[in-house]
């Protein structure tokens, strides 16, 4: 389907990459490409691949965009897996100068952030240069490698700062993933974490190919004579004065609708034999906080998003407000954040700050609403993940007020009842993909989220107070383990979790560590409850409907946050493997214990490896974590340490990485870039933890070890890549062997079988049908009995 293709081409193929017909032959088996209607965000996606990859002579008719945006989205994953993880950050921001050796700034509203990479003492001045002038040669690589990915513009939300929010969501992680995935092959520098903050000098730079969008919307105003105005709001002039790049052009209009506006531009446009595109309309839906229509469109290949600037009133018992045309104050007042709430006027070339707190803000580091917080939230709850999600991305502290309004109980109620689990969702992934995921998940515990964001699929709608602080507990020791096992290597050394995994997997493994409390619990299938009248929509199907009660975790992760079920799916294998091997190779750990030989034979560690395949580093992680002290499983019976809950309102625990600074105290740890998110009205910090800090920091250097040597193990016995293995019969061998005529018994034949070739790794076929023949009779027995 058209919803089909749009979501894999979205998220850059990494689930589906070709779709077969639904007439496809099943004994064939052979994929065919499916045309279907493209959505918007395909032909975003493609247009943003044209110059790269080649795909597109002309733009993409109805026929072919889904046949193209499947191809796109294979070709999108291959960059993404051979540049993604080599490739330099793409901007030069300046850096604050109590950070720049990387040592966590200790003050108040002060945190940390990943930067890509380590920076040479260069002048303040320097790191202020425009981009294209400063990048060396292989920055300029990574650049033009992933202009493809960087270039998203606004889909349309269900408000204003919604209208950018899948675009915006999408651009923030393939940001992150370019800042935490930052090995390099032979680079000797090391990973600092330091605050980007505005510089008191900077200025908007405009690249070649947005002065030449904005000199022909300026063209347009004066070619019809129109009375506009022409501003760029949000996110792009916050990201162009902290040094960033960005190609999320929003154009507010202050006295017209931005449908008429984009007539207009490509009535300009065709006049003069320029390509033209259509016109995409969002329209306004003022009962889920849609405020504005939006019109979007392509111009010399950019995507454009065109709104008007408004101002609301509310009538007499009524709660939903009235839009109207406003002036550009009034607007950014509506906004979400300050620093949001920035405009760059197109035509007299100079940022308003009509919040007179937007630029102090980015030169402080704060996280502040325009309004008071709670007006801010109640006009759209949605903005209080969007305040955690930035504060976690750039290292901002947040305004007290902020905190208060957040745990108000009218404003967590409509963010529960008023804003789509999708757009919650979307903002979670923004979280767990950012350079800060510890910090994020620490401040929806502090604001009393944890039921609003993670338990609203689950009956009752909320969970005991403690099981927050139980989850945030498992995913800091997660932390804690990243941290020593990156300090067991070299000197400078990054964690595997920014280097190795991608935005993908690190959001599954800080989501799965953190809902790894509930791993053994289990609830009613959604698929089984009846579709009530007042419902809008039936609910998401998990597994069989005959499945009476199905994983928590798979109700919290695809109903309470509406992600994939390959996202779900893949979060319970690796928390039920991890349990498995749990069992298997770390319960013997204690203290020094990490230095005992691992006891573990080959078809042991094959078969766990074969049930998590490809991410079974992500289950041997957890698997550790969940032997951590204080870290115990829901519904077993076993009680949350109250010093676990302390600890956890606390601040981070985990070693600082060894690669963080010259001196070994820089680094931060892999989940929390930030050191100060427990400051001001967020959470008091404690430096005081009764020795419970020591307790995890010293668990979690023996866990780790033993991470490392099961590591070890498996590549000494050559098991990587086991789960891809081939039996070396095929099932009519098995048959003809052992005497049978298939059916059930046909599965005990083909894991003794696959056993044998875990023990046998230089056995041949003959040699296995023997095997066969040996354990026929017995097995045929037991499978009867």
């Amino acid at each position: 389907s058209a919803k089909t293709a749009g979501r894999a081409a979205e998220r850059f193929g990494r689930s589906v990459t070709r779709l077969r017909t639904p007439g496809a032959s099943r004994r064939s088996r052979r994929p065919r490409w499916m045309p279907v209607t493209a959505t918007r965000a395909v032909l975003r996606d493609l247009a943003g691949l044209r110059t790269r990859l080649g795909l597109l002579a002309s733009a993409p008719s109805r026929q072919n965009s889904g046949r193209l945006a499947c191809r796109a989205a294979s070709s999108r994953a291959f960059v993404a897996e051979r540049g993604g993880r080599h490739a330099h950050a793409l901007a030069r921001p300046s850096v604050s100068a109590r950070a720049a050796r990387g040592t966590p700034v200790a003050l108040p509203r002060r945190h940390t952030e990943i930067s890509a990479r380590a920076r040479s003492s260069a002048s303040r001045a320097s790191a202020a240069a425009p981009v294209s002038a400063a990048e060396g040669p292989r920055e300029a690589r990574a650049r033009e490698e992933f202009a493809g990915e960087l270039e998203s513009g606004g889909s349309g939300g269900l408000n204003r700062d919604a209208a950018a929010d899948e675009s915006a969501i999408r651009r923030d992680s393939l940001i992150s993933n370019l800042a935490c995935d930052i090995s390099d092959e032979g680079s000797v520098e090391l990973q600092r974490r330091v605050v980007v903050t505005m510089l008191p000098d900077a200025k908007v730079v405009c690249t070649a190919e947005e002065r030449r969008i904005f000199d022909t919307l300026l063209e347009v105003v004066k070619a019809y004579d129109l009375p506009v105005t022409l501003r760029v709001a949000g996110g792009w002039v916050r990201d162009k004065l902290l040094g960033k790049h960005s190609s999320d052009i929003d154009i507010a209009l202050d006295t017209c609708m931005g449908q008429e506006f984009a007539n207009k531009v490509n009535e300009f446009l065709k006049e003069k034999g320029e390509e033209t595109r259509g016109v995409g309309v969002i329209q306004s839906n003022p009962d889920q906080s849609k405020h504005l229509e939006t019109a979007t469109m392509r111009v010399h290949g950019a995507w454009l998003d065109l709104v008007n600037l408004r101002s609301e009133s509310y009538s007499e018992g009524s709660r939903i407000p009235e839009a109207r045309f406003g002036t550009a104050a009034e607007d950014a007042e509506r906004r979400d954040l300050t620093i949001n709430a920035l405009f760059y006027n197109i035509n007299e070339d100079v940022v308003e700050d009509f919040t007179g707190k937007g630029l102090e803000d980015l030169k402080e580091g704060v996280i502040r609403t325009p309004l008071p917080p709670r007006t801010t939230f109640l006009d759209d709850p949605l903005r209080i993940l969007r305040a955690v999600r930035f504060a976690s991305r750039f290292g901002f502290a947040l305004d007290d007020a902020i905190a208060v309004a957040a745990i108000d109980p009218e404003v967590q109620t409509k963010l529960r009842t008023k804003v789509s689990r999708e757009r919650v969702g979307k903002e979670i992934q923004g979280m767990l993909r950012g350079p800060s995921p510890g910090d994020a998940l620490t401040l929806l515990c502090r604001f009393e989220l944890y039921d609003a964001v993670f338990s609203s699929a689950l009956p009752g709608g909320s969970m005991p107070a403690a099981t927050a602080w139980g989850c945030l507990h498992s995913a800091r020791a997660l932390d804690a383990i990243l941290s020593a096992h990156a300090n067991l290597g070299p000197s400078g050394a990054a964690s595997f979790f920014t280097t190795s995994l991608t935005g993908e997997e690190r959001e599954w493994l800080c989501l799965a560590a953190f809902l790894a409390p509930l791993h053994d619990g289990f609830v009613e299938n959604p698929a089984r409850l009846r579709k009530t009248a007042d419902e809008k929509s039936a609910p998401t199907r998990l597994g069989s409907k005959k499945t009476k009660h199905v994983p928590a975790v798979q109700v919290v992760v695809k109903e309470g946050l509406k992600m994939r079920g390959k996202d779900a799916e893949t979060i319970w294998t690796v928390l039920d493997v991890a349990g498995d091997m749990r069992a298997a190779l770390f319960r013997e750990v204690s203290g020094d214990d990490a230095s005992l030989p691992l006891s573990v034979d080959r078809v042991t560690l094959g078969r766990l490896l074969r049930r998590a395949k490809e991410h079974w580093r992500l289950a041997l992680v957890l698997a550790a974590t969940l032997e951590m002290p204080g870290v115990v499983t829901l519904g077993e019976g076993a009680e949350l340490a109250p010093w676990a809950i302390e600890l956890a309102r606390g601040p981070p625990c985990a070693a600082n990485l060894t690669s963080g600074g010259g001196d070994g105290s820089g680094g931060g740890s892999p989940l929390h870039a930030f050191a100060a998110t427990s400051l001001g009205a967020a959470g008091p910090c404690r430096s005081d933890d009764g020795g419970k800090g020591a307790l995890v920091r010293n668990s979690a250097a023996a866990l780790a070890s033993r991470v490392a040597a099961v590591e070890n193990r498996v590549e000494a016995l050559r098991l990587e890549n086991c789960w891809s293995q081939k039996p070396l019969l095929d099932g009519r061998a098995v048959m003809e062997t052992a005497g049978c005529k298939g059916g059930p018994v046909m599965k005990a034949f083909a894991e003794k079988l696959v056993d044998w070739q875990l023990a046998n790794p230089e056995g041949t076929a003959e040699q296995a049908r023997l095997f066969v023949a040996s354990v026929a009779e017995e097995t045929k027995a037991e499978f009867a009995e």
